[in-house]
């Protein structure tokens, strides 16, 4: 089983809301644990706010990998990101950009609302993003999804946002969790087997390994053969 946390931020600035989730990802399912706004907040009370959330153990017992922080780098996100990474957390950040291709640049992404939006929705229609029946931030995130519309440009672009006097902070969070893992998440490493062994050795007798270490080790004086690498 495949299972860690990703935290994710939406920033604001200070006279409006910024977000803040965790996601429990197990294999291919999403199950938002945690969700908040909050508003009026400054900059340090930000970075204090989600360092706590993303140090909290809970999100690092009996999980497959260390939890990961995502957040929108976008206008404020930027100098979040910064102070962030003053405070030793490791984030990585997500540009929105037009268009469809996602690119990289250093530890950020470059890609589209559309796309992010496009891949939450996909894995909600398929049941794959769960949601605590008795959550506090239910009845608050289904009023902010009720009111996100899509809409297509002459260009033929979509385009997602919150109608006119509603917010999608919630939903953006949520969103930016489901699209980091989908797209960007670790993938398991199956074991790891080495055949190498199983050649006969170069006079038919022992094996190609032994030998390889024996004639790179010099009897014994010379140098160390660990995994094919002669170590002097």
């Amino acid at each position: 089983m495949n299972r860690f946390y990703i935290i994710s931020l939406d920033p604001a600035q200070l006279n409006d809301y910024s977000a803040l989730c965790v996601m429990e990802r197990t294999d291919s399912t999403y199950r938002l644990e945690w969700l908040r706004r909050k508003r009026g907040l400054p900059y340090t009370d930000i970075v204090s706010w989600s360092k706590k959330v993303f140090l909290n153990p809970r999100y690092r017992k009996d999980t497959t990998y260390s939890p990961v922080f995502v957040l929108d780098v976008g206008g404020v996100g930027k100098a979040i990101q910064d102070m962030m990474t003053a405070a030793n957390v490791s984030t990585t950040g997500i540009q929105y950009t037009g268009g469809a291709a996602v690119s990289r640049e250093g530890g950020n992404y470059h890609v589209s609302k559309s796309f992010i939006v496009g891949k939450f929705l996909a894995a909600w229609d398929e049941g794959r993003v769960l949601m605590p029946a008795n959550a506090s931030f239910l009845e608050m995130f289904q009023s902010e999804l009720k009111a996100f519309r899509g809409e297509m440009s002459s260009q033929g672009r979509a385009k997602f946002e919150a109608e006119q006097g509603e917010h999608d902070d919630m939903v953006m969070c949520v969103a930016q969790a489901v699209w980091w893992g989908e797209h960007a998440s670790p993938k398991p490493i199956g074991p790891l087997v080495f055949t190498g062994a199983t050649k006969p050795g170069i006079n038919g007798h022992g094996d190609w390994f032994s030998e390889a270490a024996s004639h790179h080790n010099h009897g014994g004086q010379g140098a160390t053969f660990i995994g094919g690498i002669n170590h002097k």
